[in-house]
């Protein structure tokens, strides 16, 4: 009987392990990928926020509590709680991480619900051993033209920088400190450095980091920017902001929205932006219209004049992934073409994986179990046959 308590045993605390919620709620009807991944160093803090509220053009400050439920999962199935205890934990809008560690890397989904509508938004998290990092895959790219004066911030920091009178932030140039001197000014309290004149030699990756304190711990957090330069003879041909050279993470049969976000200088230079598949139009690659090109929208920001157009599949689909699709851009100045690949988001099954070896060591202890039940059965048996 004792064997066959530890076999039962094992088996439980395998499907434990194993079997997702089976308390979560029906599918959404409306299923995203999100289109911009996150890149974060192992042992440093991270916030991720919920796409959810972008797609839905909602501001999470101005929403009633009891309007929505907001939950994160990891990977579909493991739910993620509310806890300052907890190295991760919700908050609001967002999910912190104190600090992201290799083994959160995965697929993060969103789910705001309420009565009436759910929309789950999926975004993938890479968290990368600073060793072992390829620089333009946590780089944040941001454009200069030559010749003119320049702004350069510390970009996604106002989560850590919020109610803060105490920021300071140290800027390095191809992993040197920079000097604050005539030529880069920068100033404690501030998250950006000035530089006076651009030039050509000014182009490379900086990298800017914050002491952050949590609950007495303290970490740095540090971002790193690719400057480019741009002649003065070429401020108004189009340069491409978004996408850029990265791999699109998606899972199949979501929906995936892609801008392309295009900057036009002072804008007025008869400018088209549109997107092709394997060098085909949209409408007649995709005739079926699963996949289709968003509304010309033109915005204006403080550094000039941009225009976005937004590829948008209707559900993703095992092809997608062999399809090569390009961002177009062009004026009476020039043009610019930028490739893009979709690639397969890790599967919602992954739970999979660390549950085979789990099986097989139950299956081991199940044998041996059984073979010194029997052996010792088969002793007892010929010791009364004996006597």
């Amino acid at each position: 009987m004792k064997h066959v308590v530890v076999i039962t045993m094992c088996i439980l605390q395998t499907m434990a392990f194993a079997i997702p919620d089976s308390g979560k709620e029906e599918k959404c009807q409306e299923q995203i990928t999100h289109f911009m991944g996150h890149y974060v160093l192992n042992g440093q803090p991270a916030v991720i926020k919920c796409p959810a509220l972008q797609y839905l053009q909602m501001d999470f400050a101005r929403m009633s509590p009891f309007s929505f439920n907001l939950a994160w999962t990891k990977n579909t199935f493991e739910y993620l709680y509310a806890g300052r205890e907890s190295r991760i934990h919700p908050k609001e809008e967002s999910l912190w991480f104190f600090p992201a560690l290799i083994e959160d890397t995965g697929m993060y989904s969103c789910i705001l619900r309420n009565s009436s509508l759910c929309i789950e938004v999926t975004l993938s998290l890479m968290v990368i051993k600073e060793e072992e990092v390829h620089i333009p895959d946590i780089a944040y790219e941001q454009l200069a033209f030559e010749h003119s004066q320049f702004q350069m911030f510390c970009p996604d920091l106002s989560d850590f920088t919020i109610n803060r009178t105490d920021v300071q932030v140290q800027w390095y140039k191809d992993g040197e400190p920079m000097e604050n001197d005539i030529k880069y000014m920068y100033s404690h309290g501030t998250t950006y450095i000035h530089i006076i004149e651009i030039v050509k030699d000014d182009e490379g990756y900086y990298t800017c980091k914050l002491q952050f304190t949590h609950e007495n711990t303290q970490y740095v957090v540090s971002r790193t920017i690719h400057l480019r330069t741009v002649g003065k003879e070429k401020m108004h041909h189009p340069v491409i902001q978004y996408p850029n050279h990265k791999p699109i993470a998606a899972a199949l049969d979501t929906k995936l929205v892609i801008p392309c976000k295009v900057y036009t200088g002072n804008g007025g230079d008869n400018s088209i932006v549109w997107w092709s598949a394997n060098d085909s139009y949209i409408d007649e690659f995709f005739s079926d219209g699963r996949v289709t090109e968003g509304t010309f929208q033109e915005k204006t920001e403080s550094d000039g004049h941009y225009i976005e157009v937004s590829l948008i599949f209707e559900n993703v689909k095992e092809e997608d992934f062999n399809t090569e699709f390009k961002c177009i851009a062009s004026n009476d100045y020039g043009s610019q073409v930028l490739p893009t690949q979709i690639q397969r988001a890790a599967s919602a099954f992954t739970w999979y994986i660390p549950v085979v070896p789990a099986v097989l060591v139950c299956l081991i202890i199940a044998l041996v179990v059984t073979h010194k039940y029997r052996k010792a059965a088969n002793k007892k048996e010929y010791s009364l046959t004996k006597s």
